[in-house]
């Protein structure tokens, strides 16, 4: 990268030139051949890049920007390599592997936008330097703990008004089946233990009081309305304590209190809500010891709050459980010299949660969890290879195929969803002879590496591309709702709740925003809701700490990126698996525009 010459006029026109004719396989254009082509965008495309390069190449900055060029065009080679995956998804349903054109457009694209990304790094740094200047002018510090119930009953009194637009709150994904279990006394390990009892427990006791489910669920919604307020104050305040510029913590409040995403999901049953608010405690924790591991063991209160985000997210999500296990061994690694201090509260973190869910499971005889839920993708890759390469089955192939998954299942293929494949997954056959089936997944695979790899790719991507709309669930009707053009959020009360509009112009907005193509329509706003959007946001983040030597910060965010990866192997993409990325918009707001003040 760095014997290429930058400087270099005609250079620097030829590759923009180049990059700017490949644009067209990194956009998506729908079916209009000419969209971007035939258009004005791509010579305003090319006058942007050239001017840039000429601008960056004859700086001061370029120096240290040919430092990192390197990692910055891995950087946008990946991200211009998703875009152009992306919109070949969203337009054909698959990737054609073979298409050299789309690659080469792919590489010229990083190699032309690799010093901008580098010139927005070292930008940002020395934007952030320069501040520090001045960080005896900012504010006096009030008392902590005021800030911290001061932004807590500011975000709970936001929450009011979604909360009485959705009265009694938006009781949905799978709460009406975890009621179900406590009501009949008929209890599955599929969902997490405490959530089904605290969930259902709350509604039945409720109940039992005043004859009204609406009131349980009133009140199951209010409390964890003030958790997930309190975990928000807890960042904010930790921001607030270290010195944080104003603006950015202002930013981070108003986002938190009134991005309609963060609001509907504070008001809904779901337990990737609470487990969220696990993540952001865990988070800034991480980031509280990467600033002054010492000062954070001295503090009771700390070790308490460290202990109780990993109850947290060990309770609410199974996945959360793996990635838990696998950070503390890459933590035990970073943290090796300390680890009598954190040892204890870890290992009683994880001792509690055991006695707790194998007590309760016990007592009220829960039974195990259904194999299927980790096997999405493989049945997702065998559904999509009988539906595309039907005829390259043998017939010994073709029957243990059908000993797995029914025939009748497998024409109802639905790439974006493994729902369809799971429910009928016969998982007693695969449980008799594991290895047999294990067999078959791979042969296909060797067979069809890219029908497998398109079966992942289009069953993940609304994770990772940002200009996707989330609609894995269009057309189906789940309990009394039915999802239009987009599953972004779903907006019901399900049994044996029932919805009072009391705000109806409010909940008409969150409606539009939850099954509608509606926020999407606005430019540069539809990116803010977009989970690609935010997904390349953090891993620019990382990129940004890590090459302006900030590596424990950017650690802090390695327990974030493993619950990621969990969740990659999923049944469909969803804004609630993924709802940390929102929650967390604090943490990055500042991390990149106050640096060395969250560093210490």
């Amino acid at each position: 990268m760095k014997r290429l010459p930058w400087k270099n006029v005609y250079f620097t026109i030829v590759l923009s030139l180049m990059a700017a004719m490949g644009m067209k396989y990194c956009v998506n254009v729908g079916n209009g051949s000419l969209a971007y082509t035939n258009s004005a965008v791509s010579f305003l495309f090319l006058c942007v890049l050239v001017f840039s390069f000429r601008k960056i190449t004859v700086s001061d900055i370029w120096n240290r920007i040919v430092d990192i060029l390197n990692s910055c065009f891995v950087f946008a080679f990946c991200f211009w390599g998703s875009m152009a995956a992306g919109a070949s998804l969203d337009n054909c349903g698959e990737v054609d592997f073979a298409d050299w054109r789309r690659w080469l457009a792919v590489l010229l694209i990083a190699l032309t936008t690799a010093p901008i990304l580098g010139w927005t790094i070292k930008s940002i740094e020395t934007y952030g330097n320069r501040q520090k200047e001045f960080s005896d002018l900012r504010e006096k510090h009030i008392e902590g703990r005021r800030y911290f119930f001061c932004v807590w009953g500011i975000l709970f009194l936001a929450y009011m008004l979604p909360f009485l637009a959705s009265f009694p709150g938006f009781f949905t994904y799978d709460a009406e089946t975890e009621v179900y279990m406590v009501f009949t006394n008929k209890y599955s390990a599929h969902h997490p233990v405490l959530h089904v009892l605290l969930l259902g427990w709350a509604i039945r006791a409720v109940y039992y009081v005043t004859k009204s489910y609406n009131a349980g669920i009133a009140c199951y919604t209010l409390l964890q309305m003030a958790a997930l307020s309190a975990c928000f104050a807890y960042m904010m305040n930790f921001l607030y304590t270290i010195g944080v510029k104003r603006w950015v913590r202002n930013i981070g409040i108003c986002f938190l209190a009134l991005f309609p995403t963060v609001s509907m999901f504070v008001c809904c049953s779901t337990k990737d809500s609470i487990f969220s608010g696990g993540v952001v405690l865990f988070t800034t924790i991480l980031l509280d010891m990467a600033r002054d591991m010492e000062a954070f063991w001295q503090r009771k209160g700390k070790k308490i709050c460290f202990g109780l985000a990993i109850f947290l997210i060990l309770s609410f999500r199974n996945n959360g459980i793996y990635a838990l296990v696998l950070f503390f061994i890459v933590f035990a690694v970073v943290y090796k010299k300390i680890w009598k201090k954190w040892l204890i509260p870890v290992l009683m973190a994880f001792l509690v949660f055991g006695i707790t869910t194998g007590v309760l499971g016990r007592a009220f005889h829960f039974i195990p969890g259904e194999l299927a839920e980790m096997l999405c993708v493989p049945m997702q890759q065998l559904a999509r290879t009988y539906a595309q390469a039907e005829d390259s089955f043998t017939e010994q192939e073709r029957e243990t195929l059908f000993t797995l998954l029914p025939e009748l299942i497998l024409e109802k293929y639905n790439p974006k969803l493994a729902d369809n494949v799971k429910v009928n997954f016969l998982e007693d056959n695969f449980k008799s002879d594991p290895g047999k089936y294990i067999s078959l997944w791979a042969a296909l695979g060797l067979r069809h590496p890219d029908i497998y790899i398109n079966s992942f790719l289009i069953n993940t991507f609304g994770y990772w591309y940002p200009d996707t709309v989330p609609d894995g669930y269009r057309g189906k009707t789940i309990s009394s709702l039915k999802y239009e053009d987009s599953s972004y959020f779903a907006f019901e009360t399900e049994r044996p709740g029932e919805r009072v509009h009391l705000l109806p112009v409010l909940e008409n907005f969150y409606k539009k925003c939850s099954l509608e193509i509606y926020q999407q329509k606005v430019p540069v706003v539809s990116m803010l809701f977009s989970m690609g959007f935010w997904h390349w946001c953090y891993a620019f983040l990382i990129l940004y700490l890590v090459l302006t030597s900030h590596r424990k910060q950017a650690f802090a965010f390695v327990f974030m990126g493993l619950i990621y990866l969990t969740v990659l192997l999923g049944p469909i993409a969803l804004v609630r698996y993924v709802l940390y990325f929102f929650f967390l918009v604090p943490l990055l707001l500042a991390l990149l525009f106050d640096t060395e003040t969250v560093a210490g």
